[in-house]
């Protein structure tokens, strides 16, 4: 490979990598676009009643563990 094959090659490489930031920076965008606030706190009611019942669950277990022991 000669030198200006090499440059060449490289040049290329430059702007396949620019190609590729565009249109990653463009789904971003896209996908902040697509992002619903009634969706987003629907998904966080679900996760903090998910982690509220994990917790209750959890210490439920800890007192009949606690209770069994004693």
């Amino acid at each position: 490979m000669t030198a200006m094959d090499r440059q060449d090659v490289q040049d290329l490489l430059v702007r396949i990598d620019e190609r590729v930031k565009a249109i990653q920076e463009a789904i971003r965008e896209i996908n902040e676009a697509r992002q619903c606030a009634s969706h987003r706190e629907k998904i966080r009611v679900l996760e903090r009643l998910v982690w509220g019942s994990l917790a209750g669950t959890a210490a439920l277990g800890g007192r009949i563990l606690f209770e069994a022991l004693r």
